[in-house]
């Protein structure tokens, strides 16, 4: 876990980009996991990963239209791209959070109930978790991701997600090719055809 005191890790390059289907597919995953209140309008205030693709904030004259969209799922599919680019997060990378939110749905009662911003700690716990398995020098990621999100998570928050995501899947974290193989092929239809494994430079990781 890493501590106030750690110095984070400069932000990679803004050039990896998430397929569309994959951000919607994951979306959609995460806001089914439990029943959550919209955000409010303010929680995206001065957020740069709810800015637009030119990565310009609305401004206040198209502010109502725009939060309108925004607080649904659009608003976390601009969230997850925005996130995915500053933190480098491959399409293996999301499918295998996916995973960990499939298996987070089977320990949740159908009486849990969320805050509003619970779809976005669930996503970022998911791949900060992933990302420290994947990589060797995962030092100071916790501090990047705080980073990443500006201000709307503190370094102290993410710490707190990433203890609770682990703690509710009880560290079932062991993921195989197989398994990725399978999630692929129940969201054909969502993926559009995207192949994961084919498309991944990466090499396939064993989560134990």
């Amino acid at each position: 876990m890493d501590s106030a005191t750690t110095t984070a890790p400069d932000q990679p390059p803004e050039t990896h980009k998430c397929p569309e289907a994959l951000l919607s597919l994951a979306a959609g995953s995460v806001l089914s996991v439990l029943k959550c209140p919209p955000p409010s309008p303010t929680f995206f205030a001065g957020c740069p990963l709810f800015s637009t693709a030119d990565n310009k904030s609305p401004d206040k004259a198209s502010a109502s239209s725009t939060l309108v969209s925004i607080e649904q799922e659009p608003g976390l599919v601009l969230f997850l791209r925005n996130v995915c680019v500053k933190a480098a997060v491959t399409e293996l990378a999301l499918v295998i959070s996916l995973i960990y939110v499939d298996r987070l749905k089977k320990v949740l009662t159908g009486m849990a109930r969320g805050d509003p911003d619970t779809p976005f700690k669930i996503i970022l716990s998911a791949l900060l978790v992933v990302k420290k398995f994947m990589e060797e020098d995962c030092v100071g990621l916790n501090q990047l991701f705080s980073k990443i999100t500006n201000g709307l998570y503190t370094l102290k928050d993410i710490n707190t997600m990433e203890r609770s995501f682990l703690g509710l899947l009880k560290f079932s974290l062991f993921v195989t090719e197989e398994d990725v193989t399978n999630f692929i092929h129940a969201h054909q239809e969502e993926l559009k055809g995207l192949d994961i494994l084919q498309s991944s430079s990466a090499k396939f990781p064993a989560f134990a």
